[in-house]
């Protein structure tokens, strides 16, 4: 006479975890099994349709020779002389002299916080794209485009740019950083 012994729970649970697995890719499986009969007949309608006439492609046709005549000109191929450029008005850039620290962010992410005075001389705070407060005063540079400070008041720094003109050359223009009100959120 054989014994029936019960399953154990641990054999119970992992009976429970085969089926849980093997369930669900049956019933995948047997899914991609099914008829698919619709899907061939759209593929061969598909095919069976005329093909469509391709274009050929366009002739080119030869543009225009041109003969370059070299003149006393410029030539087109070689840069601007910013030499030349800039003797005509005397302004450029001092090239040479070390950069401050200011002068690594634009104008708009710097932000006039105040001013203070000591010994007769003004400064103003200035704070940084970084959010490092500076004190700036007349003479020193600030923003991106060779800005010296040139007036400090209350409420706004002056700057004098120097800036390309797009001729090859350079031309100053005037720049302020404003100080920001205390209902503005933007500083």
């Amino acid at each position: 006479m054989k014994h029936n012994r019960p399953f154990s729970r641990e054999q119970k649970t992992s009976s429970i975890k085969w089926i849980l697995v093997l369930a669900p890719a049956a019933l995948m499986l047997s899914g991609c099994a099914n008829n698919m009969s619709d899907l061939t007949q759209k593929v061969d309608r598909i095919l069976a349709r005329p093909g469509g006439k391709i274009e050929p492609i366009p002739e080119m046709k030869p543009l225009p020779k041109f003969s370059y005549v070299e003149t006393k000109d410029r030539t087109p191929f070689s840069p601007a002389d910013t030499q030349t450029a800039n003797k005509g008005n005397g302004i450029t850039p001092d090239m040479n002299r070390s950069k401050e620290p200011l002068e690594m962010y634009p104008l708009d992410a710097l932000a006039m916080k105040g001013v203070l005075e000591r010994k007769g001389t003004k400064y103003a705070l200035v704070r940084d794209g970084d959010d490092v407060l500076h004190e700036v005063q007349v003479g020193n540079y600030m923003g991106m485009n060779y800005g010296k400070v040139v007036k400090i008041t209350t409420d706004k720094i002056t700057l004098e740019e120097i800036v390309p003109d797009g001729q090859g050359g350079w031309r100053k223009q005037t720049a302020i950083v404003q100080q920001k009100r205390p209902n503005d959120s933007r500083g």
